[in-house]
């Protein structure tokens, strides 16, 4: 990383797996006299209490209807370089709405990724999200207020390969705060969207992204799951 690119992140939670982890958290910290779990503590845990705590919850009268529970999470973390020496208002935009700094916009929304959804996952296509608005792909607003135009270089760059970042638009100058992941070559997009970015690590939350949530054109890319923005920042 230097002057000319900067990095981001985007925490994934696929189908309420924090809430799912949580859960489990907080079955251990209240039943272990009860199970006589070694600690109130998850991560203290010993192998053998991990490998029967599943079915202790599932047999506990109080808490097996409250929802599924995990022992651990998976990797959530996307991590984005972002090109700042040839977009960098497109750039701007995106940082800003990652660390929620702008507060509200002109829609009373806050302006900010963190809890939006996923909104449409195309296999072999996009995973595209990032309307803070409406979150089903009709809406969204920039930091600027308005749409903005489209970044010259940004056009000129090419979705080459898988994990590329885009901006969604509806026609020529119209960005605003969706964007899109690249799940494979799109040369049929060069040129229409600004590109500004690429996933450099947590590729393979993308693959769990995708594996678990996509479908397909005919389905018009409805998730088969939540995937929610569970947090979102800058690395410095």
């Amino acid at each position: 990383m230097d002057a000319k690119t900067a990095r981001c992140y985007l925490d994934i939670d696929l189908d309420g797996n924090r809430a799912a982890y949580q859960r489990a958290v907080d079955f251990v910290e209240a039943t272990d006299l009860r199970h006589g779990w070694s600690s109130k503590d998850l991560k203290e845990l010993g192998g053998s209490e991990i490998a029967r705590l599943q079915e202790a919850y599932e047999s506990d009268y109080d808490w097996k209807d409250r929802g599924r529970i995990m022992t651990s999470l998976p990797n959530e973390r996307i991590v984005i370089e972002l090109d700042l020496k040839d977009c960098p208002v497109t750039v701007k935009n995106f940082m800003a709405l990652c660390t929620g700094e702008k507060g509200r916009g002109k829609a009373g929304k806050l302006l900010h990724y963190k809890g939006c959804r996923f909104h449409r996952i195309v296999n072999g296509f996009v995973c595209q999200g990032g309307d803070i608005i409406m979150e089903n792909g009709s809406g969204g607003e920039s930091i600027y207020g308005k749409k903005f135009k489209d970044e010259r270089n940004g056009l000129k760059k090419k979705f080459t390969e898988r994990g590329i970042v885009g901006m969604c638009n509806n026609g020529k100058n119209s960005n605003t705060s969706q964007f899109f992941f690249a799940l494979a070559p799109l040369p049929k997009l060069n040129g229409k969207h600004v590109v500004f970015g690429k996933i450099v690590e947590g590729m393979d939350v993308l693959e769990m992204i995708e594996k678990a949530a996509g479908s397909t054109l005919k389905e018009d890319g409805k998730p088969k799951i939540e995937v929610v923005i569970a947090d979102c920042g800058i690395l410095v």
